[in-house]
């Protein structure tokens, strides 16, 4: 039965805007954004995501011997991912070659859960080794589902970082010490952001005694969304479709006469930028000077200065990532599935915390339906 609220209309906060919807002690936003207290500019600048997974998971940073084990852990789990999900897989890529990658990792996660049997969550250690596990295999899983809709056997999980793994993986080649530092601060910017879409969905799950996988499950559904995850890959898009800079101008106007959104720009919390954004940008920026990327820098910088000047927006963090993402070489379909990679380390330490303190998570909502009508039998309604 739905709840409802005997009060104006006008009292309920569209999209939860500005609601505080519960606690946490994994993220937060006030002022800069922080990861259980350490500012992300020294965590960004660091590029290290198994240092930051572990973090998030286990609450501080881990010594080097913690690390080491932490880091041994996760590539097991990503060299031996089940050999049913690899064969359910592949029969999938086989009829939908051209189906959404996301689907594809949201359907390997679920499979996963069927597997191991998740049916409801266990001790706290064991929620731990089950995020652990994540962390490895969704990469895995990513890279595998490349592999098979390009016709290729999926390959062994190289030695390494995630960073450095999933980057030789998706890219066919072995990556540049520089290349791979920039990519780990995407993994590190991407991994947790406090009660966003998606993780807001895991929480709503884990809230209902569910299990780890269909939690995770559930956030990859809300990832997936183009005012979420898949913004990302859309900046690409727009990108593409403005071409140069010398026609950023019109472009801009175009969109603002249509009413469009322009994909990059705005959130719903930085209201003065998107510090990771910042921090990002000035990163490719160097990253490309000197190379064919200036040109998509140089179109950037219009945009940004156009949606200034204009609109008083910002970029946030899709912004920047989707021309790193392009100049590392990696395919534009892989943009958001790799979000899914660095944010696996967030949703996680949520989904346990959730159910460190449960209680259900039920909102109430305002009825704005027709008044009380008496039902008319099917006979009497002519």
């Amino acid at each position: 039965m739905t709840a409802s609220l005997a009060q104006p209309a006008a009292d309920f906060a569209k999209g939860l805007a500005g609601v505080i919807a519960g606690q946490t002690r994994i993220c937060s936003l006030d002022g800069t954004l922080r990861y259980r207290g350490y500012d992300i500019d020294a965590l960004a600048a660091a590029g290290d995501f198994e240092e930051v997974a572990y973090l998030l998971l286990h609450g501080e940073l881990p010594t080097r011997a913690e690390l080491a084990a932490f880091c041994d852990r996760v590539s097991a789990a990503a060299s031996t991912v089940d050999a049913t999900v690899i064969d359910a897989l592949a029969r999938l890529a086989a009829t939908s070659p051209h189906a959404s990658v996301m689907d594809a990792l949201r359907t390997g996660v679920s499979m996963l859960g069927l597997i191991e049997r998740d049916d409801t969550p266990g001790p706290r250690a064991a929620l731990l080794d089950q995020a652990e596990r994540l962390l490895g295999q969704t990469p895995a899983i990513l890279a595998a589902w490349i592999d098979l809709t390009s016709g290729r056997s999926p390959q062994p999980w190289p030695a390494g970082s995630i960073a450095t793994s999933l980057l030789e993986r998706l890219t066919g080649r072995v990556p540049s010490p520089e290349h791979v530092a920039l990519f780990g601060t995407t993994l590190v910017l991407y991994a947790e952001h406090e009660f966003n879409a998606s993780t807001f969905a895991a929480r709503t799950v884990a809230s209902t005694g569910s299990d780890m996988h269909s939690c995770v499950t559930a956030a990859i559904g809300a990832l997936k969304g183009p005012l979420h995850g898949g913004a990302n890959e859309k900046v690409l898009e727009v990108l593409g479709e403005i071409g140069s800079a010398d026609r950023a101008d019109a472009w801009v106007h175009e969109q603002f006469a249509a009413k469009r959104v322009v994909m990059g720009f705005g959130h719903r919390v930085y209201k003065d930028g998107d510090v990771r954004a910042k921090l990002l940008g000035t990163m490719c920026r160097d990253m490309v000077r000197g190379t064919a990327g200036e040109k998509i820098e140089e179109l950037a910088d219009r945009v940004e200065r156009m949606m200034l000047e204009k609109k008083s927006l910002k970029p946030n963090l899709d912004w920047p990532a989707a021309r790193v993402y392009h100049a590392l070489g990696l395919p534009v379909k892989t943009f958001t599935p790799i979000f899914v990679v660095a944010r696996m380390s967030g949703w996680t330490a949520h989904v346990i915390e959730q159910i460190s303190d449960n209680r259900i998570i039920r909102p109430l909502s305002i009825y704005t339906g027709p008044p009380a009508r008496d039902y008319v039998p099917v006979a009497s309604r002519g």
